[in-house]
């Protein structure tokens, strides 16, 4: 009787985002785990381990890496599947900086979908809500991040990445030539660099007016 009631909650539970899993997926066919966290706003375990074996694998391993494919497809027969491959980031450790990337008070883990974040938390939940999309006018959520090229709202790391193309699959570097992600990071770890920088500047400033106003 257990099992069945369980059985029952499961499907109830995949019925009620089946719709929306299904429209991001007629979208594009691969998504991260955080992408779809962020978007339908539920937390990343129940979708790991009951709702998204329904509707697509999840890759272990080469371009696709720690994303679920929806079933059906083999990106590695369309080189137009390059724009849905991984850059993963690690932002550099700034010694002391008081701006330095950080884990937010919003714990993406524990959100709801029904639940509200507090007034305070709105700054920090909108971060988090994002943070599969990469602006070089922001610093990362995290310290180690992980985006598909689609997400990748930046001009300059396009441009980039256009240069690298190929319609020829590889393992390693799926659709891209070898080399293309190194030089991506490159122009990320100056572009976070920079807004470090004007972070720290804005923040000297700040406590400069909070001194005169003493």
């Amino acid at each position: 009787m257990q099992d069945l009631e369980l059985n029952v909650f499961k499907q109830n539970y995949i019925n009620e985002f089946r719709d929306k899993i299904d429209e991001m997926f007629r979208s594009r066919p691969i998504w991260t785990t955080s992408s779809f966290a962020n978007i339908i706003e539920i937390r990343e375990v129940p979708l790991r381990t009951t709702l998204l074996p329904h509707f697509a694998f999840y890759c272990n391993t080469g371009p696709w890496r720690g994303m679920w494919i929806k079933l059906g497809c083999d990106p590695r027969t369309n080189a137009l599947n390059r724009t849905y491959q991984l850059i993963d980031f690690r932002a550099p450790r700034i010694v002391q900086a008081k701006s330095a990337v950080k884990r937010y008070s919003y714990n993406k883990t524990n959100r709801s979908r029904i639940g509200k974040p507090e007034t305070s938390e709105i700054e920090s939940s909108e971060d988090a809500l994002t943070s599969h999309i990469y602006k070089a006018d922001k610093l990362p959520f995290k310290r180690q991040s992980h985006y598909q090229v689609c997400d990748i709202q930046d001009t300059r790391c396009q441009a980039v990445l256009k240069n690298f193309e190929t319609d020829v699959y590889s393992h390693e570097h799926g659709f891209y030539t070898k080399g293309a992600l190194n030089e991506v990071r490159k122009v990320m770890t100056e572009q976070f660099k920079n807004v470090l920088e004007k972070k720290k500047e804005s923040e000297r400033v700040g406590d400069d007016d909070a001194n005169v106003v003493m």
